[in-house]
């Protein structure tokens, strides 16, 4: 068996056995641990067993939000409506975290019927501007029978804030 000669070979070993190589490269290249990524968490309104958002470092991962009002209960109605209100909850949480949706980069949007596409994407528009994040969308049941949810990603980076640009 031959032994592993140099930093880089025990990156890649590691890397392979999936033992956190990022870390064992910075420890390689400046001889200290990296410091772990400060995580804060948004709890929700509800006793669901998620949180309504987490902050890990600079990216904020919000979970799916589907159409509820201030009380929590689900909104019916037109995919208007509903798309409207859900996006209502994605800026409320957003600005628990001092951002907005010109720091959203990445969303994923369920909706329960496709033919819902062109309605949903008129407010979806008009809702973001010309801030448009990367998206995918999706065909699914959704959970309360609402016709829409959406999960976001944001970058809230100073360094990297859409304001200091």
């Amino acid at each position: 068996m031959r032994f592993f000669a140099s930093a880089r070979h025990i990156l890649l070993a590691c890397s392979a056995l999936g033992l956190g190589a990022s870390n064992l490269a910075y420890a390689a290249n400046t001889g200290k641990t990296a410091e772990p990524t400060a995580i804060k968490r948004y709890l929700g309104d509800s006793d669901m067993p998620f949180s309504r958002a987490v902050q890990a470092g600079d990216f904020l991962f919000l979970s799916g939000q589907i159409p509820l009002n201030e009380k929590g209960e689900i909104i019916r109605g037109s995919i208007e409506d509903q798309t409207n209100a859900t996006l209502d909850r994605i800026e409320e949480t957003l600005k628990l975290a001092g951002a907005d949706f010109s720091h959203v980069i990445k969303a994923t949007v369920y909706l329960s019927d496709i033919a819902l596409y062109e309605q949903f994407n008129k407010i979806y528009k008009e809702r973001l501007g010309s801030n448009f994040p990367a998206r995918s969308l999706v065909q699914a049941k959704l959970a309360g029978g609402v016709d829409v949810e959406i999960e976001v990603q944001a970058w809230v980076g100073a360094q990297n804030s859409p304001a200091k640009h």
